[in-house]
């Protein structure tokens, strides 16, 4: 059978891969064994690789799955010592990652869809709409595929790549579900962002409710908001009530994230509405300077603007950081992520 057409190892994931190796005669500790190089050794990216394997188990393995569900095809490392990871897709499309260095850790972001239905109009990743799904299996060769040298013992995972994660609630759900029984990634190291899809929140904290998630505001009302981002899922004034019920019931603090956009929603005009609107709601704001996208409308905020809008918020004892843009040499930053092909 040709390898486009098996089933990626990433796709049986957990209990079908080993009930095949029970079918097929195999000793249990052979699953157990594949688990260790797909989830410690991620240079191996084929079953011939797998030293401890007689040539005869793996010529069965490579006649039922792939070991991959999709390829590195290129590594652009940025000097901030970020590296931009584009993937092909066994259907041709294109994924990407980025994993980033930070003190004493690394991150990586990760995507869940080619492409992305919402069209945020400051964002590239949605300029040309969704194309499909990612696979959770897609997902967790995505995430095997940028792992840092360290593997993932110290890694902080972000899903906020290409892509609206909770419209695509079930196979992210899997796919967190492998970080978690898989790769080995404590839940308290991995956010998950979204637009503000409300069924995917109220699921969200009922599934994964140690886990952060983060919320594309990006302005403080609703009239600002709508010209950003036309086909939000949700209105602020339904928005926030869900949000508050997220915290009662996970006690985990939502992150705002908010682009600041040159004479947009950088004044102390939009700051003093900010605060109106999150007074009371113990949360955080994540200021993200606008990265440069190819054809954008938008420029970054001016860094006095930047400045004032962060004084302002602070000065009335808002929790507010500053986002570091790491990659955008590579386009890598934040609302960079697409790639041509995907057109």
């Amino acid at each position: 059978m040709e390898e486009a057409s098996l089933p990626s190892i990433s796709e049986e994931l957990f209990k079908p891969l080993e009930n095949w190796f029970i079918e097929a005669g195999e000793k249990p500790y052979r699953f157990r064994q594949l688990m260790d190089w797909y989830f410690k050794r991620p240079e191996v990216r084929s079953f011939d690789e797998l030293a401890n394997f007689p040539k005869a188990l793996k010529e069965k393995l490579n006649e039922n799955f792939a070991f991959l569900s999709l390829s590195l095809e290129d590594v652009n490392s940025a000097p901030d010592g970020s590296k931009k990871q584009t993937l092909i897709l066994r259907d041709g499309f294109v994924t990407e990652t980025v994993t980033m260095p930070m003190e004493g850790y690394s991150t990586v972001c990760l995507s869940t869809q080619v492409g992305c239905p919402v069209g945020c109009r400051f964002c590239f990743s949605g300029r040309h709409g969704l194309k499909r799904n990612l696979t959770a299996g897609e997902m967790a060769d995505s995430l095997r595929c940028s792992l840092p040298a360290s593997g993932a013992e110290s890694l902080n995972l972000v899903i906020m790549g290409m892509g609206e994660p909770f419209y695509n609630y079930e196979a992210l759900k899997a796919f967190l579900n492998i970080c978690k029984g898989g790769f080995g990634i404590g839940s308290r190291r991995v956010t998950v962002s979204t637009v503000g899809v409300l069924p995917g929140i109220e699921r969200f904290a009922q599934d994964f409710p140690q886990m952060n998630l983060a919320v594309s505001l990006h302005a403080p009302n609703e009239e600002l908001r709508r010209k950003l981002i036309p086909r939000a899922p949700s209105e602020i004034k339904e928005l926030l009530p869900s949000l508050k019920k997220y915290f009662a019931a996970t006690k985990r603090l939502v992150t705002f994230e908010y682009a600041m956009i040159r004479d947009v929603n950088d004044s102390v005009m939009e700051a003093k509405e900010l605060c109106e609107l999150l007074r009371g709601f113990d949360c955080k704001v994540n200021l993200i300077p606008l990265n440069d996208v190819p054809g954008g409308e938008f420029k970054p905020s001016a860094k006095e603007s930047l400045e004032r809008f962060v004084n302002y918020l602070r000065e009335r004892d808002m929790n507010v950081t500053v986002r570091r843009s790491l990659g955008g040499t590579v386009g890598g930053a934040c609302g960079q992520l697409a790639d041509k092909r995907n057109n």
